[in-house]
């Protein structure tokens, strides 16, 4: 019963975070800094309690396996997105101007796809691997730096970014490894 409960929660959460992607653009679109701040990091934390609570069930649902890389995309790419079309936040004073050229972005989208393509044709839905975790957690670092609304914005808009191209090279040697592992 208590795995059943924990599991249920973890999938709960799971779809609050893939949720949480359309107040956080409003919250950009609208120039509320400080709340597209805070909800990236509810859905951060979500990420990491998910994970716990599917871990203290016994393991995570194969439905929860399938829907977990998702929501943690539709997170993840909605301030990519909205950065990309504003100029990378320059035409927002509540946002430093960060400066990631469109087709880096468009390699991380298209890693994002293939591998999403990729684990959709797994059997139990190819269950994130620590490389893939470390991806995620630098692209939530990232975008914590890149949106972060208070002092000090040059020096965490520079953060981000470099972030960024960490959590880039980190996205295609984790996806590479995904697809070496079902060639094996």
């Amino acid at each position: 019963m208590v795995i059943v409960k924990a599991q249920s929660l973890a999938n709960g959460l799971t779809v609050l975070r893939g949720l949480v992607a359309v107040p956080l653009l409003l919250a950009l679109q609208g120039g509320w800094g400080w709340w597209a701040w805070w909800l990236l990091v509810v859905g951060a934390l979500t990420d990491a309690v998910d994970g716990w609570l599917a871990r203290c069930g016994g393991g995570g649902s194969l439905w929860g396996a399938r829907l977990d890389p998702l929501c943690d995309k539709l997170l993840l790419l909605a301030p990519l997105l909205w950065l990309a079309g504003h100029g990378g936040g320059a035409s927002d004073p509540a946002i430093s101007p960060i400066s990631i050229p469109l087709w880096a972005i468009w390699l991380l989208l298209a890693r994002e796809f293939l591998v999403t393509e990729w684990r959709s044709r797994q059997p139990h839905g190819a269950p994130a691997h620590w490389s893939g975790k470390l991806k995620t957690t630098g692209q939530f670092l990232c975008f914590g730096c890149l949106l972060w609304p208070g002092p000090a914005q040059a020096l965490t808009a520079a953060v981000g970014s470099g972030l960024f191209w960490a959590a880039l090279a980190m996205a295609w040697l984790s996806g590479i490894r995904y697809i070496k592992s079902s060639l094996a």
